[in-house]
């Protein structure tokens, strides 16, 4: 561009804290997501809501991650109060292409996840199995942590259940001795 203007730094400032590490497995989600949205609208792409204001701490908000998908299909009066506030607050977060079947818009809403960068902290801290209470303490140290209404406990038991049904072939849970333990599955254990 080569030109001064006091918008390009902060321009920047938010490119680079929107930014993740791609590894292979980023990359293979990201290419199964694009195939499918190529498949589902091979004319007219869909056209893709972009976000305003992107939260870089935006952490899911819906307890039920199956309910996403009936707000963004317009009938969040189906939804309990709390959970319809909680579904278009998090849509409004994912810049999901309009009108996809619900397939396609659960590996597409999986990517996305993959992509936020608090999300990303948790996958790499999940290289290894974590206890519950140890990936709770590992949100308290995230930006977010500092606000009032954020609890760790009941965020990350929300992102285990969108991990677990949005990217249910990467997570996998297990409970023993009364204690949740919660991990990334290896390739070869698929």
């Amino acid at each position: 561009m080569l030109i001064s203007s006091p918008t390009i730094p902060s321009f920047e400032q938010d490119l680079f804290s929107e930014c993740v590490l791609v590894d292979q497995n980023l990359y293979e989600q990201t290419l199964k997501t694009v195939q499918l949205l190529k498949d589902a609208c091979p004319i007219v792409p869909p056209a893709i809501e972009i976000l305003d204001n992107p939260d870089f701490t935006w952490l899911p908000k819906l307890r039920n991650p199956e309910d996403l998908y009936i707000a963004y299909c317009g009938n969040e009066t189906k939804l309990s109060t709390v959970s319809r506030e909680a579904a278009l607050t998090d849509l409004r977060s994912l810049p999901i292409p309009k009108r996809l079947d619900k397939q396609v818009f659960e590996v597409c809403v999986g990517t996305l996840l993959l992509q936020k960068p608090l999300i990303r902290q948790i996958d790499k801290f999940l290289e290894n199995p974590q206890r519950f209470g140890a990936v709770a303490e590992f949100m308290r140290s995230f930006p977010c942590s500092h606000s009032e209404d954020f609890d760790a406990d009941r965020s990350w038991q929300t992102l285990m259940r969108w991990l677990r049904y949005f990217l249910s072939d990467r997570y996998a849970l297990s409970i023993p001795n009364h204690s949740e333990v919660f991990y990334r599955v290896k390739k070869d254990e698929l």
